[in-house]
This record gives structure tokens, sequence and C-alpha cells, in this order.
């Protein structure tokens, strides 16, 4: 396993489920933090092709690749909880898998944003996978935020996949 770094997340297995959960600090105002989250031209930059509609209630499509609903690596779920700027949370189905639930949290931090995010409801396997996919979406998404060129996945996935992969 690679050495942890504090933007490492946690990869916690249960008996029933696993979970993963991010504390990742952005140099950015929480309003700002929400926006690159949420809004779907700023989502498409570090995230994938947001679609939806983002109230309690709605729905959504994250295409992650190729901007296709039929697409292999397409989430999709429903809206739980939209308290903006502060809590979004869903259901998560993607294909193959079972649905599990992701809570993104904004807070205030000095003169940044920090966001919290949790996804549970995981098989094992799939909750170490995570591990190393959500790292890479949030080194992404500071990208986003401070300005600089977004990395491409390829170019990250694979070292921070083998931090989480003897996780939980």
């Amino acid at each position: 396993m690679s050495a942890r770094t504090p933007d490492d997340g946690t990869v916690t297995i249960g008996p029933d489920a696993a979970e993963v959960t991010f504390r990742r600090p952005y140099a950015t105002t929480p309003e700002d933090l929400w926006d690159a989250v949420t809004d779907p031209d700023r989502a498409r930059r570090w995230l994938g092709a947001l679609h939806g509609d983002l109230r309690v209630g709605g729905t959504y499509e994250l295409r992650m690749g190729e901007d296709r609903p039929d697409a292999d690596d397409v989430a999709h779920g429903e809206i739980l909880g939209c308290e903006p700027p502060r809590v979004l949370e869903l259901t998560w189905r993607f294909p193959g898998e079972r649905e599990s639930r992701v809570r993104a949290t904004v807070e205030q931090d000095g003169d940044g944003a920090v966001l919290v995010l949790l996804h549970t409801a995981l098989d094992a396997p799939a909750a170490r996978g995570y591990g190393g996919g959500w790292h890479v979406f949030l080194d992404r998404l500071d990208d986003h935020c401070a300005g600089r060129p977004v990395r491409a996945w390829d170019e990250l996935f694979a070292e921070r996949r083998a931090r989480y992969a003897d996780a939980g």
C-alpha cells in the first residue's frame, strides 16, 4: 500500500456493509465549492456530465465517461436531501452494484471550505475501489477550484487506488 497523505480517505468495512469517508479542504468559499459540486457545467470539468434535478425527490444521472446514458460508467439515483449550499444526499446506483448512498456536506473552514463526502452501504470490494475513485475525483475538484488544469483520470487512478487496496 502507498504511503498515506492527509488527503486520503478512510474505508471502513463492517459485517454487512462498508463505507468510504473523505474530509478534504479547498481554497475557496463554501458557496463556490457547492457550485463546483452541483452546477452541471462545472461538474463536467472534474466529475462528469451531470443531468437531472437536484431537488429533494428529483433524479440525477452522472455520466463519468462518455456523455451517453447507455455507457458503462453511469451512476443514477434519487435526491434524498438538498440544502444549498451545505448538504446534498442521494442514492447511488451503478451497474453491477447494490444501491448505496452518498452524502456531501460543505463546511466553512477559516478562509476556505471543507467537503465531507460519505459513501455508505457499499460491498467491501466496491468500497476499496471507491476509495481510489473518490480520491481521484476530489483531487480533480481541487484542480478545478484552484484554477489549475484538471488532471486526467488515468494519470491518477492507479496510484490512488493502491492506497485503499488493503483498507478495512
